[in-house]
């Protein structure tokens, strides 16, 4: 019935163009629409406000649902993408929502982001949190149906690295270190330990800790974008890019290792 309407109205519309073009071809036009309209018309005026509101309800309904199942689709393509990514080891990965996030201003302390999965999930604190393209993050604090997740990048988190084709020892870390050139929005610092050389395109990856917590070990963290000149330093830096934008996170993952996380 509203394709039927949809086409009165664009005969309507046609009738009305060829009257003021030439008002005398019009006359047998409009006596042909008002015949074919009329029963139509009809029946359209039998809907009273209760069947329109239903079938709009109902039209809402199957549009929201659409939107439901497009969501869920694209959902189940970044769980397949990050899975794929996420070829460091024996882990598994509870899928988890960005909610909510906390800049590094916040009187809590520590730039955050709030995920929706929490203790009754399994997570605890210092668990590694990860993105399709590598790290985001440790659980900073833990409630019972959500998380708040430390993210890479704030001012006191410190990571400990490999770099290179040999696995070269580093840190990463956020906070301005001095003497050296200013970082732009999103860069780190990665510090050598000793004297190893650097270079442009060099692969950044975590070292990993003791159990696993709070880094796991061997997950993309960045690319050495430029190498800071030497000015003396106690280790060679350079300037690393983080392959995750923590500013546009959507989708993340908590790891549990395989050693009995849950």
């Amino acid at each position: 019935m509203p394709l039927l309407a949809i086409a009165l109205t664009l005969l309507t519309a046609a009738v009305l163009v060829v009257d003021l073009a030439r008002p005398g071809l019009a006359q047998p036009l409009r006596e042909g629409v008002a015949t074919v309209a009329a029963p139509a018309q009809s029946a359209l005026a039998g809907w009273d406000d209760g069947r329109v509101r239903a079938l709009t309800e109902e039209r809402d309904a199957l549009a929201a649902e659409v939107d439901r199942l497009q969501e869920q689709v694209r959902q189940q393509e970044q769980l397949r993408t990050l899975d794929r990514a996420t070829t460091w080891g024996d882990h598994d990965l509870l899928p988890a929502r960005v909610v909510a996030f906390a800049p590094a201003t916040s009187p809590v302390g520590g730039r955050t982001v709030t995920i929706d999965v929490g203790a009754r999930d399994g997570v605890e604190t210092d668990q590694t949190v990860v993105a399709a393209d590598g790290l985001v993050g440790r659980v900073l604090r833990v409630a019972p149906r959500s998380s708040d997740v430390l993210l890479l990048g704030d001012a006191g988190v410190v990571v400990g690295v490999r770099f290179g084709a040999d696995g070269a020892l580093g840190s990463v870390e956020a906070r301005p270190v001095p003497g050296l050139p200013p970082r732009g929005h999103g860069e780190l610092t990665l510090t050598a330990l000793g004297d190893t050389q650097i270079r442009a395109g060099d692969e950044v990856s975590t070292l990993g800790s003791p159990d696993d917590r709070p880094y796991a070990a061997r997950i993309a963290l960045g690319t050495v974008t430029a190498v800071d000149p030497d000015r003396g330093q106690l280790g060679r830096t350079a300037v690393v890019t983080p392959h995750v934008d923590t500013d546009v996170l959507d989708l993340v993952a908590v790891v549990f290792t395989g050693r009995g996380d849950r």
